[in-house]
């Protein structure tokens, strides 16, 4: 140590540990380039996965395609598919609108879901009383009904005279006794008939079961296959989509859904000097929709809530108040603003 320098002297071991930090710099380096592309949340599943083990530790599978060549642009399809004609696409829309008004007056008529009672509690099995002491007798339901002591040992059957002899006294003559009555024999179910179908060979259909028998036939008139056959019932419901511009609502409330600022100017532009007829609808096939009157009565303020909405919407935009008329139904969606011609 020189007098005056604060240094201390390196001694072996200080030069041995100092030559192994660059070393372990140098180790370390890729391993934290190797984790740039992965956050916390990453790292840390990574060390959860390996440490339980099993197939969640193993590598993901590479996706299909992985090494393929890119598709070339020209391949694209330059055509426009064969798409319906528009009068096709009206006509679908027309039957899917109609459906779902007919599920909706359905779902309505139908009223809310039952509440299924809990199933009954298990009855115990009764124990049988002593029929010496009470001479009655407890059976659970649906066991058989234990025979009366009479019918398991029958009164003697005696006849007029033995009843005179029996009578007198003094009488030794014995009682004849009769054989106990036969149980009845228990309803039993028709036995069951299996019919086994026999195998289909591969590379075949299955075998129809037997078809209805045809149809009458009369000379001179061609009838379908499917005349005996019964149109599906359908109730006398107005399944046709109403007339207007609609306003969509969130279910089971007056408040108005997007920005219908668009539909507003759209129908005061067409208006002119004509009255608007504003028809707000009730439920929108929600669980608790019925028929009864105190339901119709709940969904017809709610459709006049919604109409008073959209009324005091185009009233701000110039429309005169004695021009408006509000309408409310029970079942529908939203609110239909039509001009009266």
């Amino acid at each position: 140590m020189v007098p005056g320098n604060s240094r201390q002297p390196m001694t072996a071991a200080t030069r041995r540990t100092a030559g192994k930090i660059p070393f372990l710099l140098l180790m370390t380096a890729p391993l934290l380039a190797a984790c740039q592309h992965q956050d916390a949340t990453d790292t840390v599943t990574g060390w959860w996965h390996n440490f339980e083990g099993g197939e969640i530790a193993k590598l993901r599978a590479p996706p299909p395609g992985e090494n393929l060549r890119y598709p070339h642009v020209g391949r694209t399809p330059t055509q426009a598919p064969d798409l319906p004609t528009p009068e096709a696409r009206l006509s679908l829309t027309t039957q899917l609108e109609a459906q779902r008004n007919l599920a909706q007056r359905e779902s309505a008529a139908q009223g809310a879901l039952p509440t299924i009672p809990p199933p009954p509690k298990p009855v115990p099995a009764a124990t049988t009383a002593n029929t010496e002491q009470s001479g009655m007798t407890m059976t659970t339901v649906g066991q058989p009904e234990p025979e009366s002591p009479s019918a398991i040992n029958p009164a003697p059957d005696l006849a007029p005279d033995h009843l005179a002899t029996t009578s007198a006294p003094n009488a030794s003559a014995p009682a004849k006794k009769t054989a106990p009555s036969a149980p009845a024999a228990e309803a039993e179910l028709p036995a069951v008939v299996a019919k086994s179908i026999p195998p289909t060979p591969p590379g075949q259909f299955p075998k129809i079961g037997d078809l209805p028998p045809p149809p009458p036939q009369f000379p001179g008139f061609d009838l379908p296959r499917d005349a005996m056959v019964s149109d599906p019932v359908r109730p006398d419901i107005d399944t046709s989509t109403p007339e207007g511009t609609l306003i969509r609502f969130q279910p089971a409330t007056d408040h108005v859904t997007g920005d219908p600022q668009g539909d507003y100017q759209h129908i005061v532009s067409l208006r002119g000097n004509r009255r608007l007829t504003i028809l707000g609808f009730g439920a929108f096939m929600s669980a608790d929709a019925a028929l009864a009157p105190a339901d119709q009565n709940r969904e017809i303020a709610l459709g006049l809530l919604r109409a008073r909405v959209v009324a005091r919407a185009l009233i701000a935009r110039g429309v005169p108040a004695s021009a408006i008329i509000l309408r409310a139904e029970a079942i529908g969606d939203g609110v239909r603003v039509t001009i009266n011609d």
